[in-house]
């Protein structure tokens, strides 16, 4: 019998360039989340958007390179959507 692992997601936050001087001194990107399947590149991604403070920066630190199973896993996306996606005002 094949015992199920209980942390089943990888999670890896990705940063990318912003170029907008008006978004100085913020976080944009994706956190990867590494599904538990047949692929080595199944992979989906959560987009973040928010001001890089201290709350931001523990939160990465607290979950990036963690594994996790599907309750945390839904948590962090959760945390991720309402807390740093941030829609800018044109």
């Amino acid at each position: 019998m094949v015992k199920k692992k209980d942390k089943e997601y990888a999670l890896s936050f990705v940063e990318e360039i912003i170029r907008d001087l008006k978004y100085k001194g913020w976080a944009g990107g994706r956190m990867e989340v590494l599904r538990p399947d047949e692929s080595a590149y199944s992979i989906d991604e959560i987009r973040f958007f928010t001001p890089r403070n201290d709350e931001w920066v523990k939160f990465v630190d607290e979950y990036d390179c963690k594994d996790v199973n599907k309750v945390e896993l839904d948590k962090v996306i959760k945390i991720v959507k309402e807390k740093f996606y941030q829609v800018p005002e044109a």
